[in-house]
């Protein structure tokens, strides 16, 4: 039996848990502690926790890929009273297996949070195949604007000016959208490339940390287009199915070969 599929989750639940290991600033917060991350079979991958317990997540159930966006912020969410009477069988390590379904976790939980989302895009900004675009903008600087948007300071090496572009962390709704401005990245470089920048809405407002502020919202969530309301003609036609794509994807897209991508 193929295992590439499972691979596959067991290799983005890695990504998506790892960042936990590090301390956040004002030092460890009380509760639980992420020690590590296993494999543990080919349909079955682990969080271990310092506080002595594996949870088992089953990555394909009834043909069904577990959310690992909805896994994490579960994870994220646990107590150390959720974990009261935990016992039974052991690992090799001494670490009490649990099923994440016997402690609360549900098949159809979603995600909760933006941040994993937020977090994956700076880091292919800064580390991932967006680097190839250095060339045309760099990421100077992020910050939080408010807990549903958040603003990219963007640096052109050709004129050495930073501009800020504004961008939601959720949908037109407020919900949480796995994988929005996975593509975002490239989106970003075409408008560089084609110098379109100043088609972009301005925003009002003074930012010492830039020069201008342009509202890039519509590239990663278009407003819906109703009655006769026609779409923004600066949006591409495409970019519904671009924006579909998960992070994940897109690093696997940018990486294959030149004839993968059509």
């Amino acid at each position: 039996m193929s295992t590439e599929q499972e691979d596959h989750l067991h290799e983005r639940f890695l990504q998506t848990v790892a960042p936990l290991m590090i301390e956040p600033i004002g030092g460890p917060p009380a509760g639980l502690r992420l020690a590590g991350v296993v494999r543990a079979g080919v349909n079955e991958t682990r969080v271990m926790l310092r506080a002595g317990v594996a949870i088992s997540f089953r990555l394909i159930s009834q043909e069904r890929e577990l959310d690992i966006h909805a896994a994490f912020d579960w994870i994220r969410d646990l107590t150390p009273a959720d974990l009261v009477g935990v016992g039974g069988e052991r690992d090799s390590h001494g670490y009490a297996i649990v099923a994440a379904e016997e402690i609360g976790f549900s098949a159809g939980r979603h995600a909760t949070r933006p941040d994993t989302d937020y977090f994956t895009m700076l880091r292919m900004m800064l580390y991932g195949s967006s680097v190839r675009y250095r060339e045309m903008y760099t990421l100077a600087g992020f910050l939080m604007l408010e807990s549903q948007r958040h603003r990219l300071y963007i640096r052109n090496p050709a004129s050495g000016v930073t501009v800020g572009v504004d961008l939601p962390l959720t949908d037109a709704g407020g919900e949480i959208y796995p994988g929005m401005g996975g593509t975002f990245p490239t989106l970003l470089a075409s408008v560089f490339e084609n110098d379109e920048l100043d088609f972009e809405e301005e925003v009002r407002g003074t930012d010492e940390y830039c020069s201008k502020i342009y509202d890039l919202s519509g590239w990663v969530v278009p407003a819906p287009v109703t009655g006769t309301e026609q779409a923004d003609d600066s949006v591409p036609d495409d970019v519904e199915n671009l924006m579909i794509l998960s992070p994940e994807q897109y690093e696997e897209l940018m990486n294959a070969p030149d004839q993968d991508r059509s």
